[in-house]
């Protein structure tokens, strides 16, 4: 259990922690700054919007949420929401609308706080993964599709979603060509920058790349002034309309809301698709986000639901988005070594500077480049990855998937949302689950000194999970077992929701066991996968690379493992702060020197909930106590350069090729510097380099981030 200062919001923990929550809430901010002006923009609100959002989120969700390290401001994933409410409620004039849906959200808001004071956090837990992740994918492509438009200097004529698809290769055959020439460059800025591996580049988020880039552009293409281009005998008009522009007194920025729609009923369809995908989304997000932190804190979602709600409603009061607990910037919170919630409302205050102090610079933004980051992210939502995942999954849920979203994109989120959960019912029933069993639960429980036994019986779904969930509340500091002897059916969401519970026992330093479960086929090889009695049992097929880890680990008396299972060893490696580590694979267990080590393929997320790039790569962990703490990697040019302007490296007189070679850093130098002795340093200088982390719990180390093969193994384990 941690002490109550991690936990704590009040001037004791900012005094003492104020130097790690400062350097994070700074990162964030340079990322918050450009998403939260091109997410405003998207959703029909001027650039300000946007930015009055996060600081309201900063400033005052921060002091009264629920959760450690969670960055509140507006998401990518309410542009549709916010679009949709303008566009219904102004009926064509988008200025009147704009004050009608900011009615909207503060009664949004009003809802939400309502939602968290009657405790409707578990409400998280209700929704099928899969009609999440489909409705998040048809918000991805609405996404691409409007921004496009935005990219390439061309207004859309359509109103509707399948009129604008009609008038894409249109709007490309006109296109504005240093408009789209932003946009291009912009968008491959993007693409290649999770590709690069220096951690001097990653230390300066991708937006800011961007917007170097596009603003010296802007300048050479001299949008200041207005003018004309041509370009294949068309004439196009480029300006500073195609700028930002901030108010000249931010004050002037704040517009008050217009309830005067508040009785119709186009006005309650607005605050109900703003507060079910705003709760919606925050929930999930929090959640996501407590599986980063490294301090395994939880938490507490119906505070922090009220507080999001509080937050939405304040903005929405003074003319700003709705917002969430956000997750890309909290990974980036984390990340940059963020501990408490003073980094968000650090964030926020940067962003205050930014925008009372760097308005010259902002105004000189394209918004074409913000239109490239949307985009992205729309794609990165959407993405065919998306599909292949939900597919391993299994094929229903990637039924449920697909006709979420194309339900979302025929109608809209609520109705889509809502037939996504009508099929994985209907889908269940056909599966073997009783109807009477859909929202009711039967299980048994005998409750021991320490042990709870929970005997489950039926179908468990997404529908009725809640029930059990309940169950698990009965005993929060007793260790369970899970008797699934008569239990018919897990499907996904139950399989995903129980691994997140196991995982809640183990960082409270109990255990969650599942017994009997034999029975339970599952559908697919994914590990969470459904599991049904009446399904057909797997033909386990060995691939090329099963069978030789097999041999290779027989030769040597080590034990190996095929399948894959939910892991915690890593997460104490700074190497993983700010990334969900979702599985193991391929599992050996050698000796090493007489320590019991293990030797995975690891598969890490990181990025946002939905749109996270997954990696995967084979690392060594060797539980020995006593290191000190410290990283160690091969040292670029840019490390050297940048060497005594905010990266530190510990060198050593006696061994230059060591300190020209590897950057290594360490909380302690006085430690790292006694452990690195004059044979450890001559044996790293004759290597090829491994990262290498080491804390007082044990040490990982890995190479090139890919699967080694046996050989490769061998390499790394001679290492250690």
């Amino acid at each position: 259990m941690f002490s109550a200062d991690v936990y704590s919001k009040g001037i004791s923990n900012l005094k003492k922690h104020w130097k790690e929550d400062l350097k994070a809430g700074f990162g964030v901010s340079l990322i918050a700054l450009p998403l939260c002006l091109g997410i405003a923009l998207a959703s029909g609100f001027p650039a300000i919007a946007g930015i009055f959002a996060a600081i309201v989120g900063g400033l005052l969700v921060s002091r009264i949420n629920g959760s450690q390290v969670t960055i509140t401001g507006p998401a990518a994933g309410l542009i549709v929401v916010n679009l949709a409410a303008i566009e219904s409620l102004g009926a064509g004039d988008n200025e009147a609308g704009y004050r009608y849906a900011l009615a909207a959200i503060v009664v949004a808001g009003v809802l939400i706080t309502i939602f968290g004071f009657l405790r409707a956090g578990k409400l998280g837990d209700f929704f099928p993964t899969s009609a999440v992740h489909g409705m998040l994918a048809a918000i991805g492509v609405i996404i691409m599709v409007k921004q496009f438009f935005v990219a390439v200097g061309v207004h859309a004529h359509g109103h509707e979603f399948y009129e604008t698809i009609f008038e894409m290769p249109w709007a490309l055959r006109h296109a504005n060509p240093e408009v789209a020439l932003i946009s291009l460059i912009s968008l491959l800025i993007l693409i290649i920058y999770p590709k690069i591996n220096s951690r001097i580049i990653k230390m300066i988020p991708s937006p800011i790349w961007v917007l170097a880039v596009a603003i010296p552009l802007e300048f050479i293409m001299d949008w200041e002034h207005q003018h004309e281009v041509v370009f294949l005998g068309e004439h196009h008009k480029v300006g500073p309309s195609l700028l930002i522009h901030l108010p000249e007194r931010i004050l002037d920025g704040v517009i008050f809301p217009d309830f005067g729609k508040f009785f119709t009923g186009v006005f309650w369809i607005s605050v109900a698709s703003i507060a079910l995908v705003t709760a919606l989304e925050s929930l999930l997000s929090a959640l996501a986000v407590d599986s980063l932190d490294p301090l395994h804190r939880k938490s507490n979602l119906n505070k922090d639901l009220s507080a999001v709600g509080t937050g939405t409603s304040v903005s929405g009061l003074i003319g700003g988005l709705p917002m969430i607990s956000e997750i890309v910037r909290s990974s980036a919170n984390i990340a940059n070594g963020g501990r408490t919630q003073w980094a968000n409302f650090f964030h926020a205050m940067f962003l205050m500077i930014f925008i009372f102090f760097g308005g010259p610079i902002i105004d000189h933004i394209p918004i074409a480049a913000l239109a490239a980051m949307l985009i992205y992210t729309g794609y990165k939502l959407a993405s065919p990855n998306e599909f292949k995942n939900v597919y391993l999954i299994g094929k229903t849920e990637l039924l449920v998937f697909v006709i979420t979203m194309l339900t979302v994109l025929a109608t809209d989120l609520l109705i889509g949302i809502a037939v996504g959960i009508f099929v994985n019912m209907i889908v269940n029933i056909a599966k073997g689950a009783a109807l009477g069993n859909l929202f009711s639960v039967r299980y048994s429980m005998v409750e021991g000194d320490r042990e709870v036994k929970i005997s489950m019986k039926g179908a468990f779904v997404f529908s009725n999970f809640l029930g059990l969930k309940r169950a698990f509340l009965k005993c929060p500091e007793k260790n369970i077992r899970l008797d699934l002897t008569e239990t018919t059916m897990l499907d996904h969401s139950v399989v995903h929701h129980i691994g997140e519970l196991e995982r809640n026992q183990e960082l409270k330093g109990l255990t969650l066991e599942i017994e009997n479960m034999e029975h339970l086929n599952p559908v697919t090889e994914h590990p969470l996968a459904e599991r049904r009695s009446n399904a057909k049992p797997l033909k386990v097929t060995e691939s090329v690379r099963d069978k030789k880890l097999k041999a290779y680990t027989s030769e040597r008396g080590w034990s190996y493992y095929a399948g894959s299972q939910r892991p915690t060893r890593w997460k104490p490696f700074p190497s993983f702060y700010g990334k969900q580590i979702r599985r193991e694979n391929n599992i050996i267990t050698a000796d090493i020197e007489g320590h019991e080590s293990t030797i995975a393929d690891v598969v890490v997320k990181a990025g946002a909930l939905i749109t996270g790039k997954l990696d995967e790569f084979t690392a060594l962990h060797i539980p020995v106590k006593g290191f000190p703490e410290f990283t160690l990697e091969k040292e670029s040019v840019i490390d050297r350069l940048m060497e005594g302007k905010g990266v530190s490296d510990i060198d050593f007189e006696s061994h230059p090729d060591f300190s020209d070679a590897y950057l290594l850093q360490g909380s302690s130098e006085e430690e790292v510097r006694a452990f690195f002795n004059h044979n450890l340093l001559n044996y790293l200088e004759e290597l090829e380099g491994y990262h290498v982390e080491a804390h007082a719990e044990g040490m990982i180390i890995y190479g090139q981030n890919k699967q080694l093969r046996p050989g490769e193994i061998d390499e790394l384990v001679e290492f250690a």
